[in-house]
């Protein structure tokens, strides 16, 4: 093997590593819902090479609102499906979209994009 070869070999194993951190172990801090007036819970969410914050925490049994603004122009970004509400919507590029759910029960509920490339939790106490 020559020089070349090594290196196209190890930089072709860096970026497997990136691609797996990246998908499957980076862990985004999460971000509490704020609470507006009447009980609602509300929080901005921005679809950029992912959800911005991923991880959501909020209160059971009270109406959320998700507000998706999608900032790119990728085909992933595109919708946001939230299963376990029965949800899906198309995000518009730069446009907000309003999302209200209720989480039931304290628990851990997905929501990713149509692809199921982009992931993210909101996280019910």
């Amino acid at each position: 093997m020559n020089t070349t070869q090594i290196i196209v070999t190890l930089v072709g194993f860096g970026i497997i590593g990136w691609i797996v951190w990246y998908f499957w172990l980076w862990k985004n801090e999460s971000v509490t819902a704020q609470t507006k007036a009447g009980g609602l819970q509300e929080i901005d969410v921005t679809v950029k090479g992912g959800y911005q914050p991923a991880i959501i925490i909020a209160k059971a049994g009270q109406l959320l609102r998700l507000n998706f603004t999608r900032r790119e122009s990728t085909l992933c970004g595109e919708e946001v499906v939230l299963p376990d509400f029965g949800k899906r919507a198309h995000l518009p590029e730069n446009k907000t979209v309003p999302i209200d759910v209720t989480p039931e029960k304290p628990g851990e509920y997905e929501f990713t994009c149509g692809m199921n490339m982009y992931r993210g939790k909101l996280i019910a106490r």
